[in-house]
């Protein structure tokens, strides 16, 4: 037989029909052409798409929440900061900034231990007395932190920062003349730090001293015209008279 006769055009359109009427006939045939999809089928489907959505949404705020933790500006600042001491342990400065970061972190113990190492190069270094007294302060240890405020003023007597925070101390503690020892060589020192002035006109006014009072509550004025505690002393201080 010639080989070409099994391609003949006669060959390919009687066999083509028979073809495709056994496709017809066959079951794969009739699913492929839209049979319907049970229910329930369906329902499960779309129970394990929520499902894979909802999870997947709990793992990406899971690495978010990580990632944010992870690069905090406190914390960003602390690991700065401690590379700095890595690199150069001998500096008191890469200590004091170590310790203001732990310290502004609220992780107390560990911004004392900075402040320690500072002041055992420097026992004079302010930044690291006035710093471990506001420390002192935050941990309720009011004695240990009014003496590290007055370590400060010893060795800078106006230093308004240390003499602002007596100031208030000893406002809260009614002890109005030790406020006045602290406070007035900082406020003589910078006349345009409302703040100081008023704590001034406030401890003069408690201890009876309405004059004086009268001339720290204006100063304080002058310089801070929006001051509410300055205006309202003044006003109290001119109907005493």
């Amino acid at each position: 037989m010639d080989p070409r006769e099994d391609i003949s055009p006669e060959t390919v359109s009687s066999e083509a029909p028979d073809a495709a009427s056994n496709a017809r006939s066959t079951p794969s045939a009739s699913v492929a052409h839209g049979e319907p999809v049970p229910q329930w089928l369906a329902i499960l489907v779309l129970v394990l798409l929520l499902a894979v959505v909802l999870v997947g949404g709990f793992v990406i705020r899971g690495f978010m929440t990580r990632d944010q933790r992870a690069f905090s500006p406190q914390e960003i600042e602390i690991r700065t900061w401690t590379a700095r001491v890595a690199a150069n342990p001998s500096d008191p400065k890469t200590h004091l900034g170590l310790g203001y970061a732990f310290q502004s972190d609220g992780r107390y113990d560990k911004a004392l231990e900075q402040y320690a190492i500072v002041l055992k190069a420097n026992p004079r270094d302010t930044a690291a007395l006035y710093n471990r007294g506001n420390v002192y302060f935050k941990l309720g240890v009011d004695d240990r932190a009014e003496a590290s405020m007055w370590e400060v003023l010893k060795v800078e007597p106006t230093h308004e920062l240390a003499a602002k925070a007596l100031g208030d101390y000893y406002a809260r503690k009614k002890a109005y003349k030790s406020l006045i020892v602290a406070v007035k060589p900082a406020a003589d020192a910078h006349p345009e730090l409302a703040d100081l002035q008023y704590l001034l006109g406030f401890a003069n006014e408690m201890l009876g001293d309405s004059a004086a009072a009268s001339t720290y509550y204006q100063l304080a004025i002058r310089y801070s015209p929006d001051l509410t505690a300055a205006q309202e002393g003044l006003q109290r201080v001119g109907k005493s008279k």
